[in-house]
């Protein structure tokens, strides 16, 4: 997301491709041992604003969704169908951003505007069963909060990829800037979307210990990690660089410590093995603007990847939009998500 209204302009679709190989990046081809294609779970209706920028699963089964709209989508995965559980009372010109279920069960949802004013740069917490939705944390307006990890202890680490860090915020609600680095910022030159540079963004665990985490940015197409378990201020260090990737959003890590790339702006989904190399899974069509991932956790569902197809390229183009979460067959689980 870039904070002017044709942030995600004209989808870039790239179907017969050669790339440039980046910093030590492989590209190959869909692996074997994956040959169904991406298949959508639930339609969301675009002219009720029920674009699914992220997604997650709670340690029970269940999906949700957040939506620009401010709507949380409980999604049945089994059944087809999804139902709105809660609706946060953001600020107009708001959107929601990134989600997950925390510790205590409730759900993280952040919010950000395409302006500073009015504010809407905030971290809420929502109960799953009642729909309640209070403000936990507010940040810099200037920002654009986006996606979050727990560490054990609680504390909540947020992307920011208008302001180039990561965010720390408290079991409290007190926020603090973690980490700030250039290699967070975007590329002013040729941003992935039309509008402002788009840097940080995705965020996983590489590990179970949570030793490692890993952060995309957006416009360079660059996955970098940073080791948790070192004194004073952690070291980043860019683990793979390449155009097969510019446009990436979110990602998740699987148990072999595949990183799943969605790759938005070329309506792509990769993995990045930890040899480096990049493989093309899925391109094209049924993908509009892949933003975000969660593994199903429920019995017989941990090798499902679930997609949560943004689409808001194709919305804001004029372009028939085809927002949903969609499923693909994954070889082995997700690694879990707190």
């Amino acid at each position: 997301m870039a904070k002017s209204v044709g942030v995600r302009g004209m989808v870039s679709m790239v179907v017969g491709w050669s790339v440039v190989l980046g910093v030590g990046a492989r590209v190959a081809a869909a692996p074997a041992g994956t040959p169904e294609q991406p298949k959508f779970v639930v339609h969301f209706d675009p002219g009720l604003m029920q674009l699914p920028e992220s997604m997650t699963s709670d340690r029970d089964g269940n999906l949700y969704a957040s939506n620009f709209s401010g709507a949380i989508q409980k999604i049945d995965a089994q059944a087809g169908t999804f139902a709105t559980i809660a609706t946060v009372p953001l600020p107009g010109g708001a959107v929601l951003t990134g989600i997950k279920v925390g510790p205590d069960g409730l759900i993280y949802v952040t919010s950000a505007s395409f302006a500073p004013d009015p504010d809407g740069a905030f971290l809420w917490r929502v109960s799953p069963t009642t729909g309640a939705a209070e403000k936990f944390a507010s940040l810099d307006n200037n920002g654009f909060p986006n996606d979050l990890v727990f560490q054990d202890d609680g504390t909540i680490i947020v992307t920011d990829p208008f302001l180039a860090q990561l965010w720390k915020i408290d079991t409290a609600g007190n926020a603090s800037v973690f980490l700030a680095s250039p290699l967070f910022a975007g590329d002013p030159t040729t941003p992935a979307f039309s509008g402002l540079p788009f840097g940080v963004d995705g965020i996983a665990w590489a590990d179970h210990n949570k030793r490692t985490l890993i952060v995309s940015t957006l416009d360079f197409g660059r996955v970098m990690t940073i080791p948790m378990d070192v004194a004073g201020t952690p070291p980043i260090e860019i683990f793979v660089e390449d155009p097969a990737l510019k446009g990436i959003d979110g990602i998740a890590v699987d148990s072999r410590g595949t990183i799943w790339c969605a790759v938005n702006t070329q309506d792509r989904i990769a993995t990045v093995d930890q040899r480096g190399c990049i493989s093309v899974i899925a391109q094209g069509s049924p993908l509009d603007g892949p933003s975000s991932f969660a593994f199903g956790t429920g019995n017989g569902d941990k090798k499902t990847l679930y997609i949560a197809n943004f689409a808001i390229g194709s919305f804001l183009a004029g372009l028939p939009a085809h927002p949903g979460i969609l499923s693909i067959p994954a070889p082995v689980p997700g690694l879990p998500l707190r």
